[in-house]
């Protein structure tokens, strides 16, 4: 068998764990990157100061990783040839700086927030950090002392079912009976978030979440240093924009008041990008929320074979999810992925799925937030491999998702193509009623 060459674009999460993936499967890789350190957003060329991750630190790595060798190009014009391609460069390469009218008065310094890489940038300065999400938090914690949670696979069934997720009949039928119930229960969850630290940080009325746990910034979890510093009044919250820079160090929000600053820190995210060139080959929608990709599965576009996808869906648990996705990718191209019939099939399951996203989250089909299990469960049921990661019903559906479970995926998939018998004991919920009314039998008659 003649060994197929794959370039990845991205050396990030997606990248990275295509690159292992395919490695197994045989197929000969190269990965390009424009950033001289691997790891994407989570490299030093891009992480801030003290950048860390809510999740625990267990659930942020793969099953297992390959040793990687760093070669830096000369620079000069290459052309290389490659039989498939995998784009894994993700949405949020390019940071978002915006642009205030008057910024060419101040005499500090604006800055993104990728670009604070020592607590020295903050020493001593009268600090504004635009942004309201997790990296201002953190931002404006650290600024104002300078001048563990996992989620089981049983948490997910509470949320509506994912279109096309391999779920049971009962699981369909209670989301449709008693929908109310699981209506209840997320609402029930978002108001414990919400109030948790509400005595601290909404008592002025600044930043109170709108909307319910489906808001991903209202399931962000607020550390106790930031709650301490809004109690010190060392982190005061504004809920304006920046009007104009006025002189030097004078800043004006657009409610008339005026601050004085020293340094301006935009903790607001990236600008969300994909690659031109196969954007442009690649069917599209749009909608008001920009260009949205036919991409089935997210991750194969339609009609052209020798490309994929990796790292688009931004779900919780992403570097699993990603891990997933490059084993069903890499069983796509070995031709082990049984498609639809017809491309019209397909993309009426795309539009399902960005249809359903759309009504959840009024976001593009990508953004998958808290769904994490049931799109990871359709590629498992892809692939034929199966979905129970344990050997027990108990641990399966209680205990925290690690990414140990994926850990046997590739003999999984090597097996099944080998059409060999994967000997794998699962002690189901049914076993242990079967148990339990045998032991209660023989209690009852002997």
């Amino acid at each position: 068998m003649v060994r197929k060459s794959v370039a990845i674009i991205g050396a990030g999460v997606s990248g990275l764990a295509a690159g292992k993936v395919l490695l197994e499967d045989g197929f000969d890789i190269t990965i390009f990157d424009r950033h001289k350190t691997l790891g994407g957003i989570w490299s030093p060329d891009w992480a801030y100061v003290h950048q860390h991750t809510q999740t625990i630190a267990s659930l942020m790595e793969f099953s297992n990783l390959h040793d990687t060798e760093v070669e830096t190009a000369s620079g000069d014009h290459e052309t290389f040839e490659f039989d498939l391609i995998v784009v894994a460069t993700g949405l949020f390469s390019t940071p978002e700086k915006p642009n205030f009218p008057g910024q060419n008065k101040f005499s500090g310094s604006i800055q993104h927030i990728t670009d604070i890489k020592s607590e020295d940038q903050l020493k001593n300065k009268r600090v504004i950090v635009i942004g309201g999400a997790k990296s201002a938090v953190d931002m404006a914690t650290l600024a104002a002392m300078h001048a563990n949670y996992g989620f089981s696979r049983i948490f997910t069934h509470i949320f509506d079912p994912f279109p096309n997720a391999p779920h049971s009949a009962a699981f369909y039928f209670f989301h449709r009976v008693f929908s109310f119930v699981f209506t209840k229960i997320t609402d029930s969850i978002a108001n414990f978030l919400i109030s948790k630290y509400k005595s601290d940080l909404f008592a002025d009325e600044k930043f109170i979440p709108k909307g319910s746990i489906r808001n991903a910034h209202n399931i962000m979890r607020l550390t106790k240093e930031f709650v301490t510093m809004i109690r010190e009044n060392r982190i005061i919250r504004k809920l304006a924009s920046i009007d104009e820079i006025v002189d030097k160090t004078t800043i004006r929000l657009d409610s008339g008041e005026l601050l004085q600053a020293d340094l301006i820190i935009c903790a607001t995210g990236f600008i969300e990008t994909l690659t031109k060139t196969l954007v442009r080959n690649t069917t599209r929608s749009t909608s008001d929320e920009g260009i949205d990709l036919d991409l089935y599965r997210q991750i194969i576009p339609i009609g052209i074979p020798n490309i994929a996808f990796i790292g688009l869906p931004a779900p919780l648990h992403t570097w699993m999810f990603y891990e997933v996705q490059c084993h069903w990718m890499s069983d796509y191209f070995l031709s082990r992925i049984k498609l639809p019939n017809t491309e019209k099939e397909m993309l009426e399951e795309i539009e399902t799925t960005r249809q359903f996203i759309y009504k959840m989250f009024k976001r593009k089909s990508y953004y998958f937030q808290y769904y994490w299990l049931e799109p990871m469960e359709i590629y498992l049921r892809d692939m034929g491999l199966s979905l129970y990661r344990t050997n027990n019903w108990i641990s399966e559906y209680f205990g925290v998702y690690r990414p140990k479970r994926l850990s046997t995926l590739h003999d999984e998939r090597k097996a099944k193509a080998e059409n060999k018998t994967i000997n794998f004991w699962y002690f189901s919920f049914q076993h242990t009623i079967l148990l339990f009314l045998f032991l209660l039998f023989i209690c009852f008659f002997f």
